[in-house]
């Protein structure tokens, strides 16, 4: 599916017109992307109380639970889970959530699966090359 580009009008007070040219200009985007994007977090917030977003380092927005973690994680943790072992009750446990917060962060992945599913790629990515960065200084240290 293509995201299409609809033209909307839209008429900001002029002080929440001033803060987001503001916003734009040091974070160097547009603000019909600052826009989108505030859009899109109401949307999914609207969808799914339990779930809030949080900036990561990067300056990337994620979605977590207001319990705390970040939704990916409980995704991994349900797929580290295999057979009778991937219950909502046995996920909870294991990572110290309540049932109704495991079942919340299953919802939004179910309803973001592309956005979960890159995340967890990018982490499974970046312990491969932790991994690999560690062989290879432990080839260096028994070269001595």
């Amino acid at each position: 599916m293509h995201d299409v580009t609809l033209p909307t009008s839209l008429r900001l007070p002029e002080e929440i017109d001033r803060a987001l040219e503001s916003l734009a200009r040091r974070t160097t985007a547009s603000k019909t992307s600052l826009i989108v994007g505030a859009v899109r977090e109401w949307l999914a917030l609207q969808a799914h109380p339990l779930i809030r977003f949080v900036s990561t380092v990067t300056g990337e927005r994620r979605a977590a639970l207001l319990a705390g973690p970040q939704v990916w994680t409980v995704a991994e943790a349900w797929l580290q889970h295999e057979g009778d072992e991937r219950k909502v009750e046995v996920v909870a446990d294991s990572v110290g959530l309540g049932v109704e917060d495991v079942e919340a962060a299953l919802a939004y992945w179910a309803d973001y699966r592309a956005e979960i599913d890159g995340i967890l790629e990018r982490h499974r990515e970046e312990q491969d090359e932790a991994l690999a960065a560690w062989t290879r200084r432990q080839a260096l240290l028994s070269a001595r």
